[in-house]
């Protein structure tokens, strides 16, 4: 096994590093969307169709990005196929529109947070290809703990209302 790269038969750095990435990343989306169920609590009909759209939208993107973490874990150094692609930047953003949804439906505003990430995560998916796949996810998961920190106050985030 070469030490510095972590290939061989053990489990080495870049798997580490993939596996820290993956858990990280479905950690952040799930933050957010318990982040969002608390402010839906003060809603008053919490099953309008638009509330529970988003959150199978949130539950299936964070299944997919555990999927994401699954395949780049397989070979984290190896360019990123169609597959991972989709599952590491496309789980992050099916998410992130459920997350979308949930607030537009609660407060009639929409987050140009959200919308921004979506944008963030199509061009990594778009230079996916040309990266390895630790690359990617690392990129995908600095994406989401912007919209993570952000969302907990640490910066202040614009939206776009529909009701002025």
């Amino acid at each position: 096994m070469d030490a510095a790269t972590g290939t061989g038969d053990a489990f080495g750095l870049p798997g580490i590093a993939a596996a820290a990435l993956g858990i990280a990343t479905i950690a952040v989306l799930w933050r957010l969307y318990l982040r969002a169920a608390q402010a839906d609590t003060t809603q008053n009909d919490p099953a309008r169709t638009g509330d529970r759209t988003g959150r199978a939208l949130t539950v299936a993107g964070a299944a997919l990005a555990a999927i994401g973490c699954a395949l780049v874990l397989l070979d984290p150094l190896a360019t990123a196929g169609p597959a991972v692609i989709g599952t590491v930047a496309g789980g992050p953003a099916l998410a992130l529109a459920g997350d979308l949804v949930r607030r537009r439906t609660a407060t009639g505003r929409t987050p140009f947070s959200r919308v921004a990430a979506i944008v963030a995560l199509a061009v990594v998916a778009l230079i996916g290809y040309a990266l390895p796949a630790l690359v990617l996810a690392a990129l995908a998961f600095a994406v989401v703990l912007l919209i993570a920190l952000g969302a907990s106050g640490w910066f202040r985030l614009p939206s776009l209302s529909v009701r002025d």
